[in-house]
């Protein structure tokens, strides 16, 4: 191929290189004012007044919207399409507070730095309540009044296929603990509005997943038909899932609606962190039963999910879980019961991966432990049981297609070294008291798009301009990693077509297609199928108009070198694009079009199998990831470096899902609110990862890829996990495993070695 498999930059590297490129904090208009929100310092009870009077002496302030004198209509932060049925719960600002860092009120002011001032100035006067800041406490009464319903607002009951156990078969228990870890993206949350109203529309600019989705909320909310919201994606500097939920459009909308005139919304770090939303806490309990001699038979898991403060997307989180059970391994029957708990804690919300990740955790660990007992090797337990092509997912009753973790579990073992690292690490930890190595194999599944739990679609444009270059119209939404450039690629391979002649814009309400967003790997899979098709279908009009220009049949025509020519008379014709454009116009009076509405039918395998070797400091628990391979069955690769950065970021991500990052809830409700408390894995500490990729290309994908940036991340963290575990002889399921729970777990471990001594 000339261009799908090369590497390119991202649309915008030039831009951002330079410090061009204007994400939505950079952006001013003419009379834009500011807002800064004012937020709950109680975690929970009712507003029963606001004092503003001191607030609105201050010079700039222009006024003060709160709980008192906006709509108390409800919403649903995570709505993405019109047609979900969410409930709602949540008011742009809430006078039933329900968390610290829950909405009260927003002061809008000339600039920022005012605004925050007359923010502290305000005064609320809360009436408290009872408060939660653990599932338990929630289920055990602790808090009744949060929601009418009870603090469950989800509960999930699945069982698929038949339990049909051997006499002997051995079961496998194993718990684990995942933490709540916020996002940590470059950018903060931002967004903007502004509101004419002559013409009445509201305008909308956020760095956002889902620009339709937003619409449907705006509308609703302040009863405005949805032709006069628009909403519009910015650069986005990053999101894996927090930006992809609507807090601050919100806002931004009632104070544009109230002063007439544009107004801007930028959170800091710490209102970041607490206000927005998180991945949700989970506590898992799986029990697995394996025949003897390795095969897996059933996987029963109870999971319980800390939702936060408001409902969000737990409900749609807790079942999604239960949908991803077999895209990784192959056995006959699941059980999976879950519930999601409210508490008065931060928003738990999606997190990337959605759901896959968390699983990941749950049965990686338990395969772990299921090796040991069975006395397996960790690679051969999976080679037992993982997913094929030709096996059904019996949860999606779909086809998994050409799925090949088995392959890279083999290519792992020749290229990770597994058997040689097996013995080195052996002969290190005899020859070592203080530091200990360890190694594992995680496996990990996600999805590529909706199908076939809902029905997913996209629609893209292309047009031809008179100079033969190439316009798109399409809902992309890229986070920062290159999904403009992707289709663009597309575009150009199928049109035989230069880069540089392809112009494609991002998500906006007013002028690309109704699309779902970017959700669920979707992107390159959906909306790149459907682009790569619009190209198709572009080469098909010009042939025809060519053929209708000089009175021969479409047939006639050959497309090649990305050009056209047809043979009459004896002589040849060439057409380029820029001629077939200008003769359209002129002859035919019309423009070369092509849309594409294309439904999906299809959703295979796509899987990570990643392999780590860790150095575990077993005085201070401090943990050193000496050597790291993640392979991807990854289809194609479109744009092969690009599918290498996401591949990497994955894993310093999950390695710090792994190892470090936890935002804790205190008991007095306070969350971890900086990076001085909330720790990641920096660049000194990076692993130097190596990326494999299986390319087949036998998927109904564009040019056969499958997706890369959520399923990047599946593997990461119990693959980390595993190794740490491995090098310490434990099973420890409470992820992080940060350097505490490394020293108490070896202190105990030591403990109890004296006492068999003894």
């Amino acid at each position: 191929m000339r261009v799908i498999g090369t590497n390119q930059p991202v649309h915008d590297a030039l831009g951002k290189a330079t410090g061009h490129t204007k994400y939505c904090s950079d952006i001013k208009m003419t009379g834009m004012l500011h807002l800064a929100v004012i937020f709950s310092s109680i975690p929970h009870g009712y507003v029963e007044k606001i004092d503003t009077s001191e607030a609105m002496k201050l010079e700039g302030v222009k006024d003060i919207i709160h709980c008192f004198n906006t709509t108390d209509k409800t919403f649903n932060r995570y709505r993405s399409q019109a047609i979900q049925n969410l409930p709602e719960h949540e008011c742009i600002f809430n006078r039933h507070v329900r968390f610290i860092g829950d909405r009260v009120g927003a002061v809008i002011a000339t600039s920022e730095e005012i605004a925050r001032k007359a923010a502290k100035l305000v005064k609320v006067t809360y009436k408290e309540l009872p408060y939660s800041v653990t599932p338990e406490d929630s289920l055990n009464g602790v808090i009744d009044d949060v929601l009418e319903e009870g603090p469950v607002v989800a509960k999930i009951d699945a069982e698929l296929g038949e339990k049909n156990y051997p006499i002997d078969a051995i079961k496998v228990c194993t718990h684990t603990k995942l933490a709540r870890i916020t996002h940590a993206c470059m950018e903060t949350h931002a967004a903007i509005a502004d509101y004419d109203k002559y013409s009445g529309q509201l305008t909308i600019w956020s760095p956002n997943q889902a620009v339709h989705g937003i619409r449907t909320v705006i509308g609703d909310l302040f009863n405005i038909s949805y032709n006069n919201v628009r909403v519009v994606k910015t650069t986005m500097g990053g999101s894996f899932g927090a930006k992809q939920e609507w807090m601050l459009e919100p806002v931004v909308a009632a104070a544009a609606l109230k002063m007439g005139c544009p107004v801007k919304l930028v959170y800091n770090r710490e209102e970041t962190i607490i206000s927005t939303v998180t991945r949700s806490p989970m506590d898992a309990k799986v029990e697995s039963i394996f025949t003897k001699d390795g095969k897996l038979l059933s996987i029963t898991i109870d999971n319980t999910l800390d939702a936060g403060a408001y409902m969000g997307n737990s409900g749609d989180y807790a079942g999604a879980l239960g949908s991803k059970f077999f895209r990784t391994y192959n056995y006959p029957h699941m059980k999976y019961n879950a519930r999601a708990v409210i508490t008065n804690s931060p928003v738990s919300g999606a997190y990337r991966g959605w759901t896959a990740p968390e699983i990941a955790a749950m049965v990686e660990h338990n395969m772990n432990k299921a090796a040991k007992v069975l006395k397996m090797d960790p690679i051969d337990i999976r080679l037992r049981n993982v997913a094929v092509e030709g096996d059904i997912d019996p949860k999606l009753n779909e086809p998994m297609g050409p799925i090949r973790t088995y392959q890279a579990l083999e290519l792992g073992r020749e290229k990770f070294q597994w058997d040689k690292k097996k013995a080195d690490i052996e002969e290190f930890n005899k020859n070592n008291d203080r530091y200990k190595r360890g190694m594992a194999v995680g496996c990990g599944g996600h999805v590529n798009g909706y199908y076939p739990r809902m029905g997913d679609f996209a629609a893209a444009q292309l047009r031809i301009a008179e100079d033969g270059s190439v316009i798109g119209s399409l809902s992309i939404h890229d986070h920062g990693c290159g999904s403009v450039t992707a289709m663009k690629m597309i575009i150009s391979e199928t049109l035989d077509m230069d880069l540089d002649k392809i112009k494609v814009s991002e998500a906006d309400t007013d002028n690309t297609p109704l699309d779902f967003g970017c959700y669920s790997s979707r992107t390159v899979y959906v909306i790149g199928r459907t682009t790569q098709k619009c190209a198709e279908n572009l080469l098909n009009t010009i042939k025809e108009n060519i053929a209708q220009i000089n009175n021969i049949s479409s047939s006639e025509i050959t497309f090649e070198n990305g050009s056209f020519y047809f043979i009459k008379d004896g002589k040849r014709e060439d057409y380029s694009y820029k001629r077939a454009a200008r003769e359209s116009m002129s002859i035919l009076r019309k423009e070369i079009v092509s849309l594409e509405q294309f439904v999906e039918t299809s959703n295979p395998g796509v899987t990570g199998t990643h392999f780590a070797e860790v150095e575990v400091d077993t005085y201070t628990g401090l943990v050193k990831i000496l050597d790291y391979l993640a392979i991807h069955d990854i289809g194609k690769a479109l744009n092969r470096q690009i599918c290498i950065a996401q591949t990497q970021g994955a894993v310093l991500m999950g390695g710090g899902a792994a190892l470090i990052e936890e935002v804790i809830t205190g008991s007095n409700g306070v969350a971890t609110k900086s990076f001085k408390d909330y720790h990641l894995i920096n660049a000194f500490d990076a692993p130097e990862t190596k990326v494999e990729f299986i390319e087949d290309g036998q998927t109904d994908g564009p040019f056969g890829a499958k997706s890369i940036g959520e399923v990047s991340h599946v593997p990461v963290a119990p693959t980390v996990a595993g190794a740490v575990n491995n090098a310490l002889g434990t099973e420890i399921g409470e992820i992080p495993i940060n350097t505490d729970t490394i020293v108490r777990t070896m202190a105990e471990k030591n403990m109890e070695k004296s006492r068999e001594a003894k």
